[in-house]
């Protein structure tokens, strides 16, 4: 993760994104954020730093960086949509008890952008839904995969 000032002015500036304050402080909360964030945390998180960052700034911004391809944004819950400070191809998986998106590291042979039977692909986006590891273990139940316990 970027998290020195200068690295991420560098970052900025290689994308074209005048780096500003703001703009320098959201892209480190957002690199150095494992979570994938929403606006709303993002923005709780920051304005302790910016008092006077507003949640329209906020999503502007982020919208600049995933069009210039600092960022991802995430649609995997479709009531939310999350930020992801890893923009280059990886899968998730979406624990639908406790929410969380985490980043899983898997081979897909199709995992990167090009050509598909002559289909250019621009962008490819990867997940798995399920009950994380952390709340099977809470909930008493085992984590072994689910073909050992047939």
């Amino acid at each position: 993760m970027i998290t020195n000032t200068s690295a991420l002015r560098d970052v900025l500036a290689g994308h074209g994104v005048k780096p500003t304050f703001q703009r320098l402080t959201i892209l480190g909360a957002v690199m150095d954020n494992r979570s994938h964030p929403t606006i709303r945390a993002l923005h709780a998180a920051l304005v302790r730093k910016i008092p006077t960052l507003s949640k329209t700034t906020l999503y502007s911004t982020l919208e600049l960086f995933a069009a210039k391809g600092l960022v991802r944004a995430l649609t995997i819950d479709p009531a939310e949509v999350r930020y992801d400070g890893v923009p280059a191809p990886h899968h998730h998986f979406h624990c639908t008890a406790c929410r969380r998106i985490l980043d899983i590291e898997i081979s897909c042979t199709n995992s990167r952008a090009g050509e598909i039977h002559g289909h250019r692909i621009d962008e490819v986006h990867g997940y798995f839904k399920g009950v994380c590891r952390d709340c099977r273990a809470n909930d008493g139940r085992s984590v072994a995969s689910p073909d050992r316990n047939k």
